[in-house]
């Protein structure tokens, strides 16, 4: 398919291109790649990277050996199949998580590259176009996945220094959390800013509790981390704040290398502010990397009765921007 858009020259080269792409990506199928402190755009991207991979692959391997019989199809997908589960075998005993999302990603690079890799003939134009299209029609969703991450990682980047208002989905698909120990849903019952807040309903006994993704943007430039926080009963509640860097996430977790701050919780809202200069200081042995603080976590700790608390506007802020 490369003479139809290139001299002979330039395929052979392209061709040579794609090779030494492939031996230089072959290895990551078993080392590197994002991990849990990754954003989800990195992860989508990694992902997608099956279908470019194997896309690849096949145009390079028709450059040597044509496949234009269904027969030859047939061979490379059960081929190719045989080759992603055993990958995803092997990635279980070094360390990285088997996916079938994987598998099917390859196979779609795989039909990507051997349908569009190759020129139709009269004997197969049809069932050729077919694959085309059938191969465009299912990387949709990787795709799609990689595009939707995107447009969240612009617009929480464009937001910033609001951390999160639980306002849109980009900012929905920040939260971690256990459902075993809390119930976390969107209200718009009880709110300090917008139209929405976050209800945690915390289990008893043990850590309870949710965790943020908040990596997108330099914290140095500003005096203060707030938050709003409601307690909706007459008793209060002791909570604990923790901030942590990607040092600190890829590190040893200590429990001194982050910032940990309780809480008190008074009756109605609580409009809660940290200084910058604080959090930037709390680790023991460094000074917290402000432009890589990664994730927010609020939780309780050994409750003995269910608690409801409602979180709202988390942000930075300047001191010439307080009354």
């Amino acid at each position: 398919m490369l003479h139809a858009f290139f001299s002979p020259a330039t395929a052979r080269i392209l061709v040579v291109v794609f090779g030494l792409l492939l031996l230089l990506a072959a290895p990551l199928f078993f080392v590197g790649g994002p991990d849990w402190v990754s954003s989800q755009l990195l992860k989508n991207l990694w992902n997608f990277g099956h279908v470019v991979f194997y896309a690849l692959l096949l145009i390079v391997l028709q450059w040597f050996i044509p496949l234009a019989h269904w027969r030859h199809w047939l061979g490379v997908t059960l081929l190719a199949l045989l080759l992603g589960g055993l990958v995803e075998v092997v990635q279980h005993f070094v360390g990285r998580h088997a996916s079938w999302s994987d598998i099917f990603n390859n196979l779609v690079g795989v039909w990507l590259g051997l349908f569009w890799g190759q020129h139709p003939t009269a004997a197969n134009v049809v069932r050729v176009r077919f694959g085309r299209w059938l191969s465009f029609l299912l990387i949709t969703p990787a795709l799609w996945l990689v595009v939707d991450a995107a447009w969240a990682e612009v617009s929480l980047r464009r937001a910033f220094p609001l951390l999160n208002s639980f306002e849109s989905r980009a900012e929905v698909r920040q939260l971690g959390v256990n459902p075993e120990r809390v119930d976390a849903q969107f209200t718009t019952g009880i709110v300090s800013q917008g139209e929405h807040s976050l209800q945690m309903d915390l289990a008893t006994g043990g850590y309870a509790g949710i965790r943020l993704r908040v990596c997108y943007g330099d914290w140095s430039g500003y005096d203060y981390l707030a938050f709003d926080l409601f307690n909706p009963d007459e008793e209060t509640l002791k909570l604990v704040l923790r901030l942590s860097d990607v040092v600190h996430d890829r590190g040893s977790h200590s429990y001194h290398d982050r910032f940990n701050q309780s809480l008190v919780l008074q009756p109605g809202w609580n409009h809660l502010r940290f200084a910058i200069t604080d959090i930037a200081q709390s680790p023991k042995q460094r000074t917290m990397q402000l432009d890589a603080v990664c994730n927010l976590g609020i939780f309780a700790s050994g409750l003995t009765s269910v608690r409801r608390v409602y979180l709202d506007n988390i942000r930075l802020e300047n001191t010439t921007g307080l009354e």
